[in-house]
């Protein structure tokens, strides 16, 4: 799995120095997490949590350290465009994004104030499906990160 950066995940999701050093922190949690919704909801192929810079901080079973880290760089960038965009005219903080391709449709879903969630969908995966798995995915790894505090 993914190796765990908690200087990275501490200072991008905006957590306090402590709860990822020692303590109630399981590694595996967040992995676990990803791997129910990504197998939970037809057509989910993948699913990232990762830190605004886009540093990948846990993956779903089955998605290689190099398939991650590129899927998380690529949401990291959609993510960056669309707080960049919900500044101008009327501010409001963006809740996702999504982007449709041939091979199937990808979802970014900020997480909290300094971490974001990527769902991949399979092509022809029923897209409404793989959206509301996205906000179950963001609700469980929100009140996770949150419970870090």
């Amino acid at each position: 799995m993914i190796k765990r950066r908690a200087a990275a995940v501490r200072s991008s999701a905006g957590l306090g120095r402590g709860p990822l050093d020692a303590g109630p922190f399981d590694a595996g949690l967040l992995d676990r997490i990803l791997d129910d919704g990504a197998a939970r909801a037809a057509g989910v192929r993948h699913a990232v949590l990762l830190s605004q810079d886009g540093t990948t901080l846990s993956a779903s079973r089955g998605l290689s350290r190099r398939d991650a880290a590129h899927l998380a760089e690529v949401a990291s960038g959609f993510d960056g465009l669309a707080r960049s965009a919900g500044r101008r005219g009327r501010p409001a903080r963006v809740r996702g994004t999504m982007v449709e391709t041939e091979s199937g449709t990808l979802f970014v879903a900020a997480v909290g104030e300094g971490a974001c969630l990527v769902v991949l969908s399979a092509a022809g995966a029923d897209a409404s499906t793989a959206a509301g798995e996205t906000a179950r995915l963001v609700e469980r790894v929100g009140a996770y990160l949150r419970a870090l505090g």
